[in-house]
């Protein structure tokens, strides 16, 4: 899927002459990274005053989608908080149009995810950075341990706070198998709060197995 530009008119917040501009209201991070790195460094729909040269954000509704990462997030602007509800509901309208319009290409199984402003999207896009770097350093633990890495589903991982990379248990397929061997990767001195997180939930009673991708 493609990245999609709008125009659309701005007034400054110096109060200079309304003006138009291009911005981005459609970001496919997967085919477009320089978008994403953009957003993550708060630079996305960043617009400059023909008059005075004040630079602000177009704060306009925006779609971010990361197919691989199984992440779609809807951006409304700050000045809507208040409408809330009504804006969430718009969501899961429009959700199910891109859900059912990309049901070929891409398999939307997973909820989308609602912010306000690109400031709250910066905030989730680092956060998506930090986990990914500490999921990288639990395969890599895990590996040097001598398992086989298994990959979470993202959106699953994402919901649940887990790696999106745990260690496979060598034998056995049980939610309390993922517990030990993520115990035994934990005691090889990795320090990471998803790893134990994950531990601690495959070992409750009644858990399931983590859903694979």
């Amino acid at each position: 899927m493609k990245s999609i530009k709008n125009e659309a008119a701005v007034c400054c917040p110096n109060g200079c002459e309304e003006f138009d501009v291009e911005y981005w209201s459609l970001i496919s991070a997967d085919q477009d990274p320089d978008l994403k790195n953009a957003a993550l460094g708060g630079e996305l729909n960043l617009v400059q005053c023909p008059a005075c040269g004040a630079f602000f954000h177009h704060d306009g509704d925006l779609i971010y989608f990361d197919a691989p990462a199984e992440l779609l997030v809807f951006i409304f602007s700050e000045k809507n908080r208040s409408q809330e509800k009504e804006l969430r509901a718009r969501m899961q309208h429009d959700y199910e149009i891109i859900r059912q319009t990309l049901a070929k290409q891409f398999h939307i199984d997973y909820p989308p995810v609602c912010v306000f402003g690109l400031d709250a999207l910066k905030h989730l896009l680092e956060q998506e950075e930090k986990n990914s770097f500490e999921s990288e350093a639990v395969a890599a633990s895990a590996a040097a341990a001598g398992f086989n890495v298994a990959r979470l589903k993202p959106s699953y991982a994402r919901e649940h706070h887990f790696p999106y990379y745990v260690p496979a248990p060598s034998s056995g397929q049980t939610a309390n198998d993922y517990a030990v061997a993520a115990s035994k990767v934990l005691k090889s001195g990795l320090k990471s709060s998803l790893l134990l997180h994950f531990k601690d939930r495959m070992s409750q009673e009644g858990a399931t197995i983590p859903l694979l991708l």
